[in-house]
C-alpha cells in the first residue's frame, strides 16, 4: 500500500500523482482517462478503464492419485476466483481424471469445459459477477437449505420417500455456497466488484459467513434425513416439536439478517439458546432409558441442536451487519 500526498493547484484543486507501476500496467499515459468509482464506505477506487475483469489462470495437476484430491484442487483454484483452469496429464489424462473435470464443472457455477485434448483439459468462466449479487444468492441458498430441512421434518414423521431427494439437493446448496465464497474472494482482488455485486468487502465478509452457515445446515439436514424416518418411529414423539423449532428459529434468523433487524435476531439468539437447553435435557433424559435405535436418535438430535447453533450465528451476523451499518 503506498501513500501520497495532494497538491494544491491552480489555488483550489487538489492534485494526486499516480504510482507509476501502475499507469504502466495499466498503459496509461497523459491524457488518458479514468474512472473514479465512490463507494459505500466512502472510499474511492481509480479505475484504469479497461474493459473485462482481470484475468487469473490456474494450473492443476494430475497425479496418480485419488479422485477426490483432484476434485479439491479445481474447487480450490475455482474458490480462488481463477477465471482459467488448466487441467494437465501425467502424460495424459485418464477417463477418471476426465469424469472429476465434468463432475466439477457440473459442480460449480459459471465454469465451462471450452478444450479437452488428451494431455490437458481447459476450463474457463463464464458467469458475470454482477448477475448474481451476494443478497440475491444468499436468499437463492436460503430456500434450498429451509427447503431441505423442512422436507427432513416430513421424513421424521414418516415420509421416507423424500430422503434421497433432501441428499440431491445438498449439491445446489454446495454449489451456491461456494459460488458466494468465491465472489468475493474476487472482490478482494479486483474492487471495481464492489460495484457490480453491490457490496463493500465487509458486507462480502458477512454475507461469506452467513453462506457458510447455511451449507453446515445443509449438510446436518442430510444426516437429519439419512436417520429421519427411523428416528421418528421412537416412542415419544418429542423430537417433532424441536425439529419444528429449529426450522422456526432459522426462518427469524434469516429475516433478522435479511431485514437488517437487529432486535429480531437477539430474540432468535435467547429463543435459540433456550431451545437448544430443553433438547439437550430432553436428548440426556431419553438416553439413559433403554431405547431402540439409539444411533439414529443421537444423529437426528445432534442435526436439530446444530441448525439452531448455525441459525444464532446467523442472527449474531445480523447484529454485527447492522451495527456496521448503522455507523456509516
Amino acid at each position: 500500500m503506498e501513500s501520497r500526498k495532494l497538491q494544491k493547484t491552480g489555488g483550489s484543486t487538489l492534485i494526486v500523482s499516480l504510482p507509476k507501476k501502475w499507469t504502466k500496467k495499466n498503459k496509461l499515459d497523459s491524457g488518458s482517462e479514468v474512472r473514479l468509482l465512490q463507494q459505500p464506505n466512502g472510499t474511492m477506487t481509480i479505475d484504469p478503464g479497461q474493459p473485462g475483469p482481470n484475468k487469473m489462470t490456474s494450473t492443476v495437476k494430475c497425479h496418480d492419485e485419488k479422485n477426490q484430491h483432484l476434485f479439491r484442487d479445481l474447487i480450490g483454484a475455482y474458490l480462488a476466483g481463477s477465471t482459467e483452469i488448466r487441467v494437465t496429464g501425467n502424460p495424459r489424462l485418464t477417463v477418471k481424471d476426465r469424469k472429476t473435470i465434468r463432475r466439477f464443472s457440473a459442480s460449480v457455477i459459471g465454469i465451462e469445459i471450452i478444450e479437452e485434448e488428451a494431455a490437458q483439459a481447459i476450463l474457463t468462466d463464464m458467469s458475470n459477477p454482477g448477475v448474481l449479487p451476494f443478497r440475491r444468492a444468499i436468499k437463492r441458498l436460503y430456500k434450498i437449505v429451509s427447503a431441505m430441512y423442512n422436507d427432513s421434518i416430513l421424513i421424521l414423521e414418516g415420509s421416507e420417500d423424500l430422503a434421497t431427494d433432501v441428499v440431491d439437493r445438498d449439491e445446489e446448496a454446495d454449489k451456491l455456497q461456494w459460488f458466494i465464497e468465491r465472489q468475493f474472494n474476487m472482490m478482494l482482488e479486483d474492487s471495481s466488484l464492489s460495484r457490480k455485486l453491490k457490496a463493500t468487502s465487509f458486507e462480502g465478509v458477512v454475507y461469506s459467513n452467513v453462506a457458510r452457515y447455511l451449507e453446515r445446515i445443509a449438510d446436518h439436514a442430510c444426516r437429519f434425513a439419512e436417520v429421519g424416518y427411523v428416528a421418528g418411529l421412537i416412542p415419544g414423539r418429542k423430537m417433532l416439536p424441536l425439529a419444528k423449532e429449529a426450522s422456526e428459529i432459522l426462518e427469524n434468523a434469516m429475516k433478522s439478517f435479511i431485514n437488517n433487524d437487529p432486535r429480531k435476531a437477539t430474540v432468535v439468539i435467547d429463543k435459540g439458546k433456550k431451545t437448544v437447553r430443553k433438547a439437550q435435557t430432553y436428548f440426556e433424559n431419553r438416553y439413559k432409558k433403554k431405547m431402540e435405535h439409539p444411533l439414529e436418535f443421537s444423529i437426528a438430535m445432534d442435526a436439530i441442536m446444530r441448525t439452531i447453533a448455525y441459525s444464532t450465528d446467523i442472527s449474531e451476523a445480523a447484529i454485527n451487519y447492522s451495527a456496521k451499518m448503522g455507523n456509516k
